[in-house]
């Protein structure tokens, strides 16, 4: 073996042994990759605001959520969403990797007085202990002049 192989095979088991899984000395469950697990958290996340309900137990210590350009902290978190109403989920189209979702979402909320607003929503999703949590989402109510869904 020549020394440039020698090195490199040297860096790598170094590099291995420094690995979380290694230094935890268990295994890293990774969150599944199948498009109904994120559709799961999307709709969660959904519903519980429209609820009023914070469920944070979907989203990573830290996230941010934008609804029309504004930081969200608290329900209604979801641009156009109030309090009192239903939100419906039109369709979801997601690009999923072993360590990042990116998820897009056209939603309506109607709110008690049977209007619905339109609305989009990108989600960017993480996996943390086995499961997808939202790291970031940015929602925005479509603009006037938008053909209506």
């Amino acid at each position: 073996m020549s020394p440039g192989w020698r090195q490199l095979v040297v860096i790598c088991g170094a590099l291995a042994a420094c690995s979380p899984a290694q230094r935890s000395g268990g295994t890293i469950t990774p969150a599944p990759l199948d498009d109904q697990s994120v559709r799961a958290v999307i709709r969660g996340a959904l519903a519980a605001d429209a609820r009023g309900e914070s469920a944070d137990s979907l989203y990573v210590i830290g996230a941010s959520v934008i609804a029309n350009g504004r930081p969200r902290l608290a329900p209604p978190r979801y641009a156009g969403t109030g309090s009192g109403g239903q939100i419906a989920v039109n369709s979801i189209l997601s690009e999923i990797t072993p360590g990042l979702a990116w998820v897009a979402v056209r939603y309506e909320w109607v709110g008690p007085n049977g209007v619905a607003e339109p609305a989009y929503a990108t989600f960017v999703l993480e996996p943390l202990a086995g499961n997808w949590r939202i790291k970031h989402v940015h929602s925005s109510t479509m603009l006037p002049w938008e053909p209506k869904p």
